[in-house]
C-alpha cells in the first residue's frame, strides 16, 4: 500500500489539473471532417417550454447564461470504426502495429508521441488516416499571471523552432491555474496562442487536462470567453485526459458536482460529454476532441478493489470506445502508454496489443473487428 500511495501522488504531481497547448500540424483530412451541424438551443426557446413557478405561462427572465443540457441523440448509437490509440513514451512496437492494423485493412485512430516523436513520420507514412499528437518535455508550464498574450507570445517563440522540423506532429505543454479567475485567465492565452499559430501555419490542441477537471462552472466561464468559437473557425481542436479505476465505467451515471445524474456521463471517463452536451453543442461551438490520455489508472486504486488489470484491459477499453464511437466528435483516444518510462513501467500494456499473448483478448483483433462498423 505504501508504493501505491506513493505512485499517486507522483502521478497527482505529473497530471495534477493538466492544461495542455497541443500545437502543430493536423491531416487535412482530419482538420476537414464535417461534423453533425447542432441547432443551439436558444434561451428564451428552453424557458419558454417551462413553467412557471407558478404553474403558468410566460418568459422567465434571468441575469445569467443557462446552456440546456443535451439530453437527446442525434443519429445511430456507436457507430463507425474504433476510436482506441496509442499513446508512447517510447516508439518500442507503435510503427509495427499500426502497420498490422494498416494491412488487416483498418486504422489506428490516434497515435501520441512524448517528447520522442519523430517516428510519427513512419506512423503517417503507413498510416495517413491516423491522427498524430506529440508532446515536448520542455518548456511546458505557464503560471496565470501577467498579460496572457505575452505569456502567450513567449511560450511560442521556444516551441515553434522545434516543430519546424516536425510539421506534420503536434506539440504541447501542460498547466493548471487553480481558480476561476484563472481558466479565464489561460482561456486568453489559449486565444492569443491561437492567432499566432495559425499565423505560422500550425493547428493547436487545447488544455489537455487531467481526469476530473475542470469543474462545470469553470467550463462555463471558459466558454463565455468565446474561445470555443475561435477554435472552431480555426480549425483547433481540444485534447483531454480521461482515465477510471477499477473499471471504466467507475462512477458512471453518478452526479457531479451541483448537477444531477445523467445515465449517459461519468464523473471520470466521458466527463467531456458534460462540455459539449451542455454548452458545445448548444452553442454550435463543437471542435474536433482527442483523448490525448486514457486507461485504467491504478494510482487510483482503493482498499478492496482488484489490483490486477491486463486480465481485462481491452475488454475495459473496447466499453470505454463505444462511448466514445457514440460521438463524432471524438477522433481518437490515446491508451497510455507503450514504452514506458520514468517510473510508469506499471502502465505498459504492449503484450495486449498481439494475438496469443498471456491474457487472451487483444487490441489488434478487436480494432480490426470494426473496420467495417
Amino acid at each position: 500500500m505504501a508504493g501505491i500511495e506513493r505512485k499517486r501522488v507522483n502521478r497527482r504531481r505529473f497530471l495534477q489539473g493538466a492544461a495542455t497547448l497541443g500545437l502543430g500540424v493536423w491531416l487535412r483530412r482530419c482538420l476537414g471532417r464535417a461534423f453533425p451541424a447542432a441547432r443551439a438551443v436558444t434561451l428564451e426557446e428552453g424557458v419558454a417550454a417551462a413553467p412557471t413557478p407558478a404553474g403558468g405561462g410566460g418568459t422567465i427572465k434571468l441575469d445569467r447564461h443557462v446552456y440546456l443540457p443535451y439530453v437527446t441523440r442525434q443519429g445511430p448509437l456507436a457507430h463507425g470504426p474504433s476510436k482506441l490509440g496509442l499513446h508512447t513514451q517510447r516508439p518500442n512496437a507503435a510503427v509495427a502495429f499500426v502497420q498490422a492494423v494498416h494491412d488487416a485493412g483498418a486504422h489506428v485512430a490516434l497515435v501520441k508521441a512524448l517528447d520522442e516523436f519523430g517516428y510519427l513520420r513512419a506512423v503517417k507514412r503507413v498510416s495517413p488516416e491516423t491522427v498524430t499528437v506529440a508532446r515536448s518535455m520542455v518548456a511546458q508550464t505557464v503560471d496565470p499571471i501577467g498579460d496572457p498574450a505575452e505569456a502567450a507570445a513567449a511560450m511560442m517563440s521556444k516551441h515553434m523552432p522545434k516543430w519546424e522540423y516536425e510539421k506534420d506532429v503536434v506539440d504541447y505543454y501542460e498547466n493548471r491555474p487553480p481558480t476561476v479567475a484563472g481558466q479565464v485567465w489561460l482561456a486568453h492565452f489559449f486565444s492569443a496562442a491561437m492567432t499566432i499559430a495559425e499565423a505560422h501555419g500550425y493547428k493547436l490542441a487545447l488544455f489537455s487536462y487531467s481526469t476530473g477537471v475542470p469543474q462545470w462552472h469553470e467550463w462555463e466561464a471558459i466558454v463565455d470567453t468565446g474561445l470555443f468559437a475561435q477554435a472552431k473557425a480555426g480549425g483547433h481542436a481540444l485534447a483531454l485526459h480521461e482515465y477510471d479505476w477499477p473499471t471504466m465505467d467507475y462512477r458512471w451515471s453518478e452526479p457531479t458536482e451541483d448537477l444531477p445524474p445523467y445515465e449517459d456521463r461519468g464523473v471520470l471517463a466521458g466527463r467531456y460529454r458534460y462540455l459539449y452536451r451542455d454548452f458545445l453543442v448548444p452553442r454550435d461551438e463543437v471542435v474536433p476532441l482527442l483523448i490525448t490520455e486514457c486507461g485504467l489508472d491504478p494510482a487510483l486504486h482503493r482498499p478492496g478493489q482488484p489490483t490486477t488489470w491486463k486480465e481485462r484491459y481491452v475488454q475495459e477499453m473496447a466499453w470505454y470506445d463505444t462511448r466514445l464511437r457514440e460521438d463524432d466528435y471524438v477522433v481518437g483516444a490515446a491508451m497510455f502508454t507503450l514504452g514506458a518510462a520514468w517510473g510508469w513501467d506499471s502502465y505498459d500494456y504492449e503484450e495486449l496489443l498481439w494475438p496469443g499473448n498471456l491474457y487472451g483478448a487483444n487490441f489488434l483483433d478487436y480494432i480490426v473487428s470494426l473496420k467495417d462498423a
